[in-house]
C-alpha cells in the first residue's frame, strides 16, 4: 500500500503537463466545435457534448500516474482476475455486452457528437456489444484502479481489510448503471441519450476514481487513520 504523504507541491503540476493538457483540451474544443459545425442536426446539449471528454481526460490521467507496486507473480496474477472479473460485471450492467442480439453483424457508428463515436456495434445471434468510447475508457479506467488496489490489499490482513473497506468504491459504479437507466445491449444512440443519466454516472465514475486512487496513493481509509495513530510514540 503506498501511503505517500501528500503536500502541496505534489498538488502543483508542472509546465510540461500543463502544456501537454493545454494541448488536450484545445484539440477536444476543436473536435467539438467540428462537430457542431459540419453536422445538419448537432446536439447543442453542452454537458451532453462536454461529459465524455471528463471520462476520457480522468482515464488519460490515471493512465499517466498510477502505478502498481507488483511484487510476486501469484499476486500480480490473482490481482489480475480480480479486476477482470470487475470489468466483465460491470460491462455487462453497464451494456457494453450482453446475451442475444438481432443478427445484424457488426457496424460502426460515426454520425454521433465526440466521445460518443466513433462507437462499434456489434449484434450477434448470442452476442451483443456496444463499445461507446468514453464508457469502455471509464470502465477500463475504474478496472485498473481494482487491480492496483487489489496488489496494494494482498499484503496481509491489514492490506485486506483496506481492500474490502476501499471496494464500497468499486461497487458504486455497478449500482449506478443499474439505478441510472442505462442502455440496453443493441439499443441506438439515440435511444440512450434519451433514457440514460449521464449526470448520475459521471458523478459515481469521478467519486470512485477519487477514493480508489486516494487509497493507493494516500491511504485514506478509516483503517489507514487508525494504523497511523497507532504508530505514533
Amino acid at each position: 500500500m503506498s501511503t505517500t504523504t501528500a503536500t502541496l507541491r505534489d498538488a502543483i503540476p508542472d509546465t510540461r503537463s500543463l502544456v501537454t493538457w493545454a494541448a488536450v483540451l484545445n484539440a477536444e474544443f476543436i473536435l467539438i466545435l467540428g462537430y457542431v459545425v459540419n453536422t445538419a442536426q448537432p446536439a447543442t446539449d453542452p454537458f451532453l457534448l462536454l461529459f465524455p471528454f471528463i471520462w476520457l481526460n480522468i482515464a488519460g490521467l490515471v493512465v499517466l500516474r498510477v502505478r502498481p507496486e507488483l511484487t510476486s507473480r501469484r499476486r500480480t496474477l490473482g490481482s489480475a482476475v480480480v479486476a477482470l472479473g470487475y470489468l466483465l460485471v460491470l460491462g455487462y450492467v453497464g451494456g457494453v455486452y450482453g446475451t442475444g442480439g438481432q443478427g445484424t453483424g457488426l457496424r460502426l457508428v460515426t454520425q454521433a457528437p465526440p466521445g460518443f463515436s466513433p462507437t462499434v456495434v456489434f449484434s450477434g445471434a448470442t452476442l451483443s456489444v456496444v463499445l461507446i468510447p468514453w464508457k469502455v475508457a471509464g470502465y477500463l479506467t475504474l478496472s485498473y484502479l481494482v487491480f492496483v488496489t487489489a496488489i496494494d490489499a494482498s499484503g496481509g490482513a491489514v492490506g485486506g481489510i483496506v481492500g474490502l473497506f476501499s471496494c464500497v468504491s468499486c461497487v458504486l459504479p455497478i449500482i449506478a448503471s443499474i439505478l441510472g437507466g442505462f442502455v440496453g445491449v443493441g439499443a441506438t444512440l439515440s435511444q440512450a441519450a434519451l433514457s440514460q443519466s449521464y449526470g448520475l454516472s459521471t458523478v459515481v465514475f469521478l467519486v470512485s476514481v477519487g477514493l480508489l486512487y486516494g487509497v493507493h496513493r494516500f491511504d485514506v481509509t478509516v483503517i489507514g487513520r487508525l494504523r497511523t495513530l497507532v504508530g505514533r510514540p
